[in-house]
């Protein structure tokens, strides 16, 4: 609650830059476990949540980009599923804004792609959905120096499960930066944002 006694809306609490320059470890934290998802995603074949590549900040083909630092990741399948469902996730951490602003502008799929209407997350966001696929979802926001990307198979072009994961994680991010324990999760934010409707 605000002062004036009235919620807050919850993107509201993902507008707080990440600028602090985290450790792998840290970045590592912030990563959501399986279970800090959307229920029934079980981890995936990595098993763990997990520090990146540096390809894993830049767009498809394309090298790291300038001022990258580190990434994480988390790779997650859908309990029972007979199709390649699942969510894979990247946070990539980079010396500056700029440096951060230059790589979220080449991030964006956008051959094929359609953008999907969902609220912000972070400083800035963009959601889209695959126009040849299974409705396989693309999310994408920047917060301070970090960049965070998630891609949703088999989504049916539904943003929710992107839009959740990607607050989620920044949310989670926050924590840490703040330097408390990491524990956002992706359930109590939609039950949040439920309540605020």
């Amino acid at each position: 609650m605000s002062e004036t006694g009235k919620a807050r809306p919850f993107k509201d609490n993902t507008d707080v830059p990440l600028t602090k320059q985290l450790s792998r470890g840290e970045l590592t934290q912030a990563i959501p476990d399986a279970e800090d998802l959307v229920p029934g995603y079980l981890p995936g074949s990595l098993h763990k949540r997990m520090p990146g590549e540096p390809d894993d900040c830049a767009p498809l083909d394309a090298p790291a980009p300038a001022g990258w630092q580190r990434v994480g990741s988390g790779d997650y399948d859908y309990q029972g599923s007979t199709v390649s469902r699942g969510i894979d996730l990247e946070v990539c951490q980079f010396d500056n804004v700029a440096h951060a602003k230059a790589a979220y502008n080449q991030w964006p799929e956008t051959e094929e792609t359609d953008p999907l209407e969902t609220g912000r997350v972070g400083e800035e966001s963009v959601f889209l959905a695959h126009s040849e696929s299974s409705g396989t979802v693309y999310g994408y926001s920047r917060s301070g120096t970090v960049i965070t990307r998630v891609t949703v198979e088999d989504a049916g072009a539904d943003p929710t499960d992107a839009h959740d994961v990607l607050a989620a994680t920044v949310k989670r991010l926050q924590q840490v930066q703040a330097g408390q324990r990491a524990t956002a999760t992706a359930p109590e934010i939609a039950a949040v944002e439920q309540t605020q409707r």
